[in-house]
């Protein structure tokens, strides 16, 4: 009897594809509307009371790539920083300095029991350094992380979500995220990054509980690699070989320094000044030349090296440039104020105590239609600061659930830069990633909510 076809797992291109045509379709079910707009210190906010229904402006599904472009246009900050980024890292990749520091770290812990205490580091590590600096930025960190978690024992999904994961929580607490909390503040007329402490407080359950996620995933894996959601998927680093690890040494030190050093400059512009696209390329691109000269790497190889990184994000920055366009689908159909006007009177008909995590879930809901956080800001929290005041929510708990929704969304959608970013690059289908994701996810939305409804209760 002939064998029948195994169930192929789809590509991440083609789940995007898919989501751009339920986008389109979207078009036609949802009725199209429309806000009046004002612009305000240089920032376009939402009239609220001005929601009016216009013409239906349905995106025929046929023509779904002709977005594409205009996504493209839209990420080209994303996409050019990524392969300038990509290719400073990649002279840093080919001095074999991360390498050979993944090496000794695997060397201490491994058969030690001390494996977790590395994935731990790190992941706190990253979620303090996504504190005040996007995640986006760190996405060319994805062949560290892989590396990595393959020299102590783990699976491409640990590696990325050492890094992401962990950057996720800095990120979406909002602290001094100045795009996302800083546009939400200004919109609700409180100072900036006002509430600082409580929500500093938030990254620790919500930290602790990611951690052991992919520690109980970690363990699970080492224990049979076929429940691994990416087994005998070729990752990035597919030749990376565990058997023979390279060794950290004395020529590694001054890269290392260097690489600090640009990664301390990152965190200082954006602290102090405005961190840009633009400017985290610069960076990377002379940290990456500066380590290729103190490891007195030959110009050519360096060249070599730098190309070798640009194409490893080449076609993630493809796959970003596909998920942007299901934004402009959306917008082309004009069904996002229709969709957050709806939410916006339901949210009137929840109990005090829960209308907090409601206002969350809305966030989660709007974020599937308006990715980019200050875009959301500046769409919903005109609308929403309103509806807080009338419902006696304090303004800052209102921000909260909107740094939640917009931050803690973006792991489980197939259009998000970050996520894409990370995914793409390891070559794990998307479907696998969410069946990694959803459980902790759900575990988010449920310590998100709780700490929300504390925030209402103290009053924040």
């Amino acid at each position: 009897m002939a064998e029948k076809k195994k169930w192929k797992i789809p590509h991440s291109l083609a789940i995007i594809i898919s989501v751009m045509l339920l986008a389109s379709l979207l078009t036609y079910l949802i009725p199209a509307g429309s806000f009046e707009r004002i612009t305000q210190a240089g920032k376009t906010i939402v009239v609220n009371g001005s929601f009016h229904q216009i013409q239906q402006t349905p995106v025929n599904p046929l023509s779904i790539l002709t977005y594409v472009w205009a996504g493209l246009e839209g990420a080209r900050s994303i996409i050019w920083s990524l392969l300038l980024c990509g290719g400073g890292l990649g002279i840093i990749l080919g001095t074999g300095m991360f390498q050979g520091a993944a090496a000794t770290l695997s060397r201490k812990a491994k058969g030690k029991g001390k494996e977790w205490a590395v994935v731990a580091f790190l992941m706190v590590v990253f979620a303090l350094l996504c504190v005040p600096i996007n995640l986006n930025y760190f996405i060319p960190f994805a062949p560290l992380g892989i590396v990595i978690a393959k020299a102590i024992g783990y699976d491409a999904i640990v590696g990325i979500s050492i890094i992401m994961l962990g950057g996720a929580i800095g990120f979406s607490c909002g602290a001094m995220n100045i795009a996302n909390t800083g546009t939400a503040q200004m919109i609700a007329e409180l100072p900036l990054f006002s509430g600082m402490a409580y929500r500093l407080f938030c990254m620790v359950p919500l930290t602790l509980v990611t951690i052991l996620y992919v520690l109980w995933y970690g363990k699970k894996i080492k224990k049979d690699p076929t429940k691994s959601f990416c087994y005998q998927v070729q990752s990035a680093e597919e030749n990376f070989d565990v058997d023979n690890l390279p060794i950290f040494n004395k020529s590694h030190i001054p890269v290392a320094v260097v690489t600090v050093i640009g990664i301390c400059y990152m965190i200082y512009v954006a602290i102090f000044a405005k961190l840009t696209m633009a400017q985290a390329a610069f960076i990377f691109m002379y940290m990456g030349l500066a380590a290729g000269i103190v490891y007195r790497m030959p110009i050519n190889t360096m060249c070599k090296e730098f190309i070798n990184g640009v194409k490893g994000m080449a076609a993630t920055g493809v796959m970003i440039g596909f998920a942007y366009a299901i934004s402009n689908i959306l917008n082309a159909g004009h069904i996002l104020d229709t969709v957050v006007f709806s939410l916006a009177n339901t949210l009137n008909s929840v109990p005090v105590l829960l209308q907090a995590p409601a206002m969350f879930l809305m966030h989660i809901i709007i974020n599937f239609f308006v990715t980019s956080g200050s875009g959301q800001a500046a769409i919903t929290m005109p609308i929403f600061i309103p509806v807080a005041d009338l419902t006696h929510m304090s303004r800052q708990v209102a921000v909260l659930a909107f740094n939640f929704g917009d931050g803690l969304c973006n792991f489980i959608l197939p259009h998000a830069a970050a996520t894409m970013g990370f995914v793409g690059y390891a070559n794990i289908p998307f479907t696998q990633w969410l069946r990694f994701i959803y459980k902790l996810f759900l575990l988010w939305f449920l310590i998100g909510s709780i700490l929300l409804i504390v925030a209402t209760m103290i009053p924040f």
